[in-house]
């Protein structure tokens, strides 16, 4: 007697083990799910970039991530390439920051001038950029450019101006195809 009762409550362990490691199983499932949701419809987007406008980092056809949280994690600075949308239109574009709130930036000899003294080196593939006026850059905005100078879709066009911190979607710093690279 003593036997049949040891036996029929070690099988109802088993039997409540496997049920509470079947829950255990479907909950992580549920959970690491609903964490990929949300890393790749909330904290990242999917671009495919347009255009070579920033040539030579980012070409025609790379698919890149942008970072749509960083901005609310970290200050925006010069060299961060950010997406925005262009005003009146849902075109996307990609473009690099080069003057944040408060500075002034103008475009003189071929070289873009961040506050009449500091000079923007070339590292990114732009090696001629055509003069224009000095802009004072609003707090709260960004001036930005392409690499490639010749497409003038950035800040220097007067459709687009400064972009402000509020009309940036996010931060790009991975390009997934033609080949993983990350930019920081």
């Amino acid at each position: 007697m003593r036997n049949e009762g040891t036996h029929l409550r070690r099988d109802t362990f088993r039997w409540l083990h496997r049920r509470h490691n079947l829950w255990r199983w479907m909950f992580s499932t549920i959970l690491a799910a609903l964490f990929m949701c949300f890393v790749c419809f909330v904290w990242f987007g999917w671009v495919k970039m347009g255009n070579d406008s920033m040539a030579p980092t980012l070409r025609q056809g790379n698919l890149v991530l942008v970072d749509r949280i960083y901005k609310y994690c970290r200050e925006i600075e010069r060299t961060d390439m950010v997406a925005f949308y262009r005003p009146g239109t849902e075109e996307l574009l990609i473009k690099r920051v080069v003057a944040t709130g408060g500075e002034t930036v103008s475009g003189k000899n071929g070289a873009v001038w961040i506050d009449e003294k500091y000079r923007l080196t070339e590292e990114y593939g732009a090696y001629h950029t055509d003069d224009f006026d000095t802009v004072r850059v609003p707090e709260g905005h960004v001036f930005v450019l392409s690499d490639d100078r010749q497409y003038l879709e950035d800040s220097r066009e007067v459709g687009i101006g400064c972009i402000s911190l509020d009309d940036i979607v996010g931060v790009l710093y991975i390009r997934l195809l033609p080949s993983l690279r990350i930019y920081q």
